[in-house]
């Protein structure tokens, strides 16, 4: 639930138009406990159920149905109090824009077109099997094997354009300048077509970061797919990489949550197509609705030993091997 910092309606001195300004504080924080693999020890871990972060966000009503907004949203590490990202304010995405009518228009650094268009089971990062800093496949979206095109949930030096929904129908597209005069370096693009009516969420995706000349990463399609049947919702993401071999460039997710009780069950199965054996993941949990704000969740976690991760080697699993991971915690949302 957001909380209103300051509600400039209230200052009598305002003008009229001044006086249709919000600024609102909100927030998350998140720590639990978990083990990664056979010989980890246990590690308090921050966002694992959500980001833990404070955001600043508003508007402002400019008339004729027009408005200005705003967000700055700074994620931070709730076990140590450090920052989560070198990008320091806004690593959780800032930007500026107008919306109305004409659609929504916004720059800065919001929410790579990918990322935001693909379909979770949870919203949950769950039990890190690799690293302590990586976005594990606990969400039922499927990671593509590029550090260019997708891996970031931000864009940098984006401008986005979302139009009106027309019968459920909505046209996204991103535009992020390389900001870079040397010859061949390309700006990334992205465009998404998006569907949601009653139960049904569908959407494709192309989208390609901006790179390098000497960057051999293409573009990735995406389709994503959700359907409500209300005592359960499913999911599917599907990735396919350009410029990969045909034996390394897909990767797919089905999950699947159900209300149980004052909370929520959850599962995903997630698959990386790699060279010989593919990588794959099952996860799942329950988050327990302690009320409108605070949950209490477990999860586990297991991947095949065909997920190659050197990460995890170096921090004392044993290489080639499956890995079984868990963890509980507490999340309360401002």
């Amino acid at each position: 639930m957001k909380k209103t910092l300051i509600a400039l309606a209230a200052v009598a001195a305002t003008s009229a138009s001044f006086a249709q300004s919000t600024v609102t504080l909100s927030g998350t924080v998140d720590v639990g406990l978990e083990k990664r693999f056979s010989g980890d020890p246990m590690r308090m871990t921050p966002n694992r159920n959500g980001t833990s972060n404070w955001t600043l966000s508003g508007a402002e009503d400019l008339g004729g149905g027009l408005k200005a907004v705003f967000q700055i949203s700074t994620s931070f590490n709730s076990d140590t109090g450090t920052v989560s990202s070198t990008d320091g304010l806004g690593n959780n995405g800032m930007f500026v824009g107008l919306t109305g009518g004409f659609g929504t228009l916004r720059a800065g650094r919001p929410v790579n077109t990918l990322y935001g268009n693909a379909m979770f089971a949870n919203g949950t990062k769950g039990v890190s099997l690799h690293d302590s800093n990586s976005v594990v496949s606990g969400n039922a979206t499927a990671s593509a094997k590029t550090s260019g095109a997708s891996s970031s949930v931000y864009v940098p030096n984006a401008v986005q354009y979302h139009t009106p929904r027309f019968g459920g129908v909505q046209v996204q597209l991103e535009y992020a300048p390389s900001e870079s005069a040397a010859v061949g370096n390309k700006a990334g693009t992205g465009v998404a077509v998006r569907y949601d009516g009653g139960p049904l969420s569908v959407s494709f995706t192309n989208y390609t970061g901006a790179k390098a000349a000497t960057s051999t990463l293409k573009s990735v399609n995406q389709i994503a797919a959700a359907y409500d049947f209300s005592v359960a919702k499913l999911f599917f993401t599907y990735r396919d990489q350009g410029g990969l071999a045909s034996d390394q460039d897909t990767s797919y997710a089905l999950g699947v949550t159900a209300p149980v009780g004052p909370g929520a069950l959850y599962a995903a199965y997630n698959v990386n197509e790699q060279t010989g054996s593919d990588g794959r993941t099952i996860i799942a949990g329950y988050k327990y609705s302690l009320s409108k704000r605070t949950q209490a969740y477990v999860n586990v976690a297991r991947r095949n030993a065909a997920w190659l991760d050197a990460a995890v080697t170096a921090a004392g699993g044993k290489a080639n091997s499956s890995s079984t991971g868990f963890g509980f915690g507490l999340q309360h949302n401002f």
